[in-house]
């Protein structure tokens, strides 16, 4: 089956941003309109972030993967998780508050919502780590280390053969 996790996941991350994005914009210019756009960049994201947590568990118990990526997978995945609870919790929030944020709110809400966006940079880091540093998922890697493995698995070869060949 297709893995849709990176599909998933960047409808989470550029939703999520841009929430944030807006938010900010909607405090600091006299235009509050725009915390109606962050609230529906918010919904969406919310929903594409449980939707990214969901298809990375399907990515990671489908998947292949060498011990040395372990360590990174992990950080990732709770992050991950992470990411969606906070951005779950303002969700949550800012709908009791009618999708706006009130005044007595801003600066916490405004400090909790630049705190998660760190949190998802941070995991986005650590996924492209994975991808493009480790090949986690990435076919072409899979195939190559496999023929790298059974070449080292396979007799040494002849020299006579290689300095022919280098000749």
């Amino acid at each position: 089956m297709l893995d849709l996790h990176p599909f998933t996941v960047q409808f989470a991350v550029a939703l999520l941003s841009v929430s944030v994005l807006f938010d900010i914009l909607a405090m600091t210019t006299d235009r509050p309109h725009l915390h109606l756009v962050g609230w529906w960049n918010l919904f969406l994201g919310f929903l594409a972030s449980l939707f990214a947590v969901i298809t990375g568990f399907y990515a990671k118990n489908n998947s292949s993967f060498t011990s040395d990526i372990f360590p990174v997978l992990t950080y990732h995945q709770w992050l991950g998780i992470v990411v969606a609870a906070l951005f779950t919790i303002l969700f949550v929030w800012r709908s009791s508050m009618q999708r706006q944020i009130y005044e007595k709110w801003k600066t916490a809400y405004t400090a909790l919502s630049i705190i998660s966006a760190l949190v998802l940079l941070t995991t986005g880091l650590l996924g492209g780590q994975l991808v493009f540093q480790h090949g986690a998922n990435v076919e072409k890697v899979k195939e190559l280390r496999q023929q790298i493995e059974q070449l080292q698995n396979e007799s040494p070869v002849d020299t006579s053969m290689t300095n022919i060949l280098s000749e």
